[in-house]
C-alpha cells in the first residue's frame, strides 16, 4: 500500500505565518508578507533555523503528531518573528519598492485646483 509522507514542520510553520502576520499591522507587515516571494523567504528562513527540521511522518500518523506539538509551535512561532525582522530590515528597499505607501486623508495635495 501507498503511504504518503508528510512534512509536520512545513505545515506549522505555516499556519504559524499566518497567525502571526494577523498580530502585525496590515501595512506594512501584512502587505509585504503578502508577496509570495516574501512569504517563501520567510518559510525557509524558519525551516533554516529550525533544529531536527525533517519531522516526516506517514498520512494517516498526522492526527498523533498534532496534538503532541505544542512546545513544536511555540518554537517556531518565536522563530516566525524574528524572520518577519530579519526580512524586514534585510529587505526595506525592496518591500518599499512592492507595496504602496498609506496616505492619511487630508494629508495629500488636493488635486482639485488643477
Amino acid at each position: 500500500m501507498f503511504k504518503t509522507m508528510v512534512n509536520l514542520n512545513e505545515q506549522l510553520i505555516i499556519s504559524e505565518i499566518e497567525a502571526v502576520l494577523d498580530s502585525y499591522p496590515h501595512h506594512p507587515y501584512q502587505q509585504a508578507f503578502a508577496i509570495p516571494e516574501l512569504r517563501q523567504e520567510l518559510v525557509v528562513y524558519v525551516l533554516n533555523h529550525l533544529p531536527q527540521a525533517g519531522m516526516y511522518v506517514t498520512q494517516d500518523q498526522l492526527w498523533q503528531h498534532r496534538q503532541s506539538c505544542t512546545a513544536r509551535r511555540l518554537e517556531i512561532e518565536k522563530l516566525v518573528h524574528q524572520g518577519i525582522q530579519d526580512i524586514f530590515q534585510q529587505r526595506s528597499d525592496w518591500i518599499s519598492h512592492h507595496i504602496p505607501q498609506v496616505v492619511e486623508a487630508g494629508r495629500e495635495p488636493s488635486h482639485w485646483f488643477g
